[in-house]
């Protein structure tokens, strides 16, 4: 099925989609994931398709009695007038349609079942709308900083996006979906409403108030922790497991490597976020591997006793560029950046 052109109401009266909505198989989520990955750009009409399929799945309301009245007047009117027209014979006080009344009037049927529909559909498709969704995106070398209903924060990183509900209830998981990086300082709720976060890929971070980065680019998911307690579930080749983190711990999942966890300097894969950086006394190392984990590149550092060179500066503006050019004057060495490769090396002089 070529789905490409879809929109969100095409998605919510496809039968393949609805199946996967109500019914998910492994094989489906799998088909959906890819999807996702493949075409970023229908995210939002995938998650407002699901969101309106999931309401419309609910047991409808019951019919008002005033609702049932009408139709059945209208019903009998309509009966009284085909028996008169000499469609059928028989008592006109008889209580029981015939089929072939309905096969006659196929539009009577349709629209009795179409106000069925209609007084519970309403009313579930305003509850819908009133959860509809928000999506925050970003382009190429763009942060953007979000203030969110529960007052939570996020800095969203470059070529990411955040889908959310217009509005949260009280009483319902607070759940935003994640493509690409973001940084969530979370709010603590009284009622310790849980604050979730989902990726397209998996995985799933459950909080009630803390501090961390979730990442799900070029085919891996990362979360690193620096306060607070969350509990994680990924859903890593065919199978769903479930990780604790405390404060320091980032976890890292991909087909290949599967899963690890370890203690980090959370301030290395958290640089990204600040408009300002520090170095104190960092090695050159670390600032490799700040430039790997925060920004994406493959570094190269070609002398091994260049690791272990310091440096210690303010940079007033973060960028892989602005760091790279720090490294260079303070430290002497030779930068060489190709696309998303960097190589490291003692100058000639």
């Amino acid at each position: 099925m070529n789905y490409i052109n879809y929109r969100a109401s095409d998605f919510a009266a496809d039968e393949q989609f609805i199946k996967w909505v109500q019914q998910p198989s492994q094989e489906q989520d799998a088909y959906w994931e890819k999807f996702l990955l493949q075409n970023p750009k229908m995210k939002t009409a995938v998650y407002e398709a699901r969101e309106l399929v999931l309401h419309l799945s609910h047991d409808a309301d019951e019919v008002p009695e005033w609702e049932l009245d009408e139709m059945w007047q209208e019903l009998e009117q309509s009966k009284k007038q085909f028996l008169l027209d000499g469609d059928v014979e028989g008592d006109a006080e008889d209580n029981v349609i015939p089929m072939n009344f309905w096969q006659r009037k196929p539009w009577l049927m349709a629209a009795a079942i179409a106000a069925i529909l209609m007084v519970s559909g309403v009313l579930l498709l305003q509850q819908w709308q009133q959860q509809a969704v928000k999506v925050y995106a970003t382009k190429a070398n763009e942060r953007m900083e979000l203030l969110l209903p529960d007052s939570s924060s996020v800095v969203l990183s470059a070529n990411s996006s955040l889908t959310m509900p217009a509005k949260w209830s009280v009483d319902k998981d607070r759940l935003v979906q994640l493509e690409g990086k973001a940084y969530f300082s979370v709010t603590h709720k009284r009622n310790h409403q849980r604050f979730v976060v989902e990726t397209t890929d998996g995985l799933k971070v459950e909080v009630l108030g803390t501090e961390f980065s979730v990442s799900n680019k070029e085919e891996k998911k990362q979360v690193v922790l620096e306060n607070g307690k969350v509990h994680l579930t990924l859903n890593q080749n065919g199978l769903q497991q479930e990780v604790g983190l405390a404060p320091g711990d980032m976890v890292e999942a991909d087909a290949r490597n599967g899963i690890s966890k370890k203690q980090v300097d959370t301030k290395l894969y958290t640089a990204w976020k600040n408009s300002k950086l520090v170095f104190d006394n960092t090695t050159l190392h670390e600032v490799a591997q700040m430039l790997e984990h925060s920004y994406g590149y493959k570094v190269n550092i070609k002398e091994p006793a260049l690791e272990n060179e310091r440096i210690t500066a303010y940079l007033d503006k973060n960028s892989p560029e602005h760091i790279l050019s720090t490294l260079s004057e303070t430290l002497q060495v030779e930068v060489n950046k190709q696309d998303k490769n960097i190589t490291i090396s003692l100058t000639d002089h």
